[in-house]
């Protein structure tokens, strides 16, 4: 399965470690609209930009201003850094007969859940501004993933787990 964004995954049976065949693996990314290359140029261009104007005010006799320009690119560049470094989240669901097995890899480190695949409950929440997430529920614990997919991609994500669940036999 692949979405729009970075929802991409491999239905079918494959080996796992430990000799657990894998019915479902779906990694879950949030999508990237600027490259490394592209934050570069954007900076430069920004840069270029900042200079032309600080040269401007330093020669009518503002030099201040030329400091509070270098300040605004400054502030730019930690702000695209900062939501770049947000956005390094990885979320993975695997799928064996015995478990299914979520890891969650981010900035502050990675987590791991593990859930009775006969005990799981698979709900998508949509909330009309277009936010949302799929929530992996089972004895009273609940997980929420891919909040930052596009609905149509949660949808996609939620069904073909369900469809892997069913596919295994589990009673619905």
């Amino acid at each position: 399965m692949k979405g729009n964004g970075e929802a991409t995954g491999v239905n079918g049976a494959s080996e796992v470690s430990g000799g657990k065949t894998l019915l479902f693996d779906a990694v879950l990314e949030p999508h990237r609209s600027l490259s490394r290359s592209g934050f570069f140029a954007v900076i430069l261009v920004i840069g270029i930009i900042t200079l032309g104007f600080g040269i401007f005010f330093i020669v009518m006799g503002a030099w201040p201003v030329f400091g509070f320009l270098g300040l605004d690119l400054f502030l730019l560049w930690l702000a695209i850094k900062l939501n770049a470094r947000a956005l390094k989240i990885v979320e993975r669901i695997r799928l064996t007969a015995d478990e299914v097995m979520v890891t969650r890899h981010g900035p502050r480190g990675g987590e791991s859940w593990s859930f009775n695949p006969y005990w799981l409950t698979i709900a998508v929440n949509e909330q009309p501004t277009g936010k949302g997430d799929i929530r992996l529920s089972s004895h009273g614990f609940s997980l929420s993933l891919g909040a930052y997919l596009q609905p149509a991609e949660r949808r996609e994500v939620a069904d073909a787990l369900r469809k892997a669940l069913a596919d295994m036999g589990r009673i619905s």
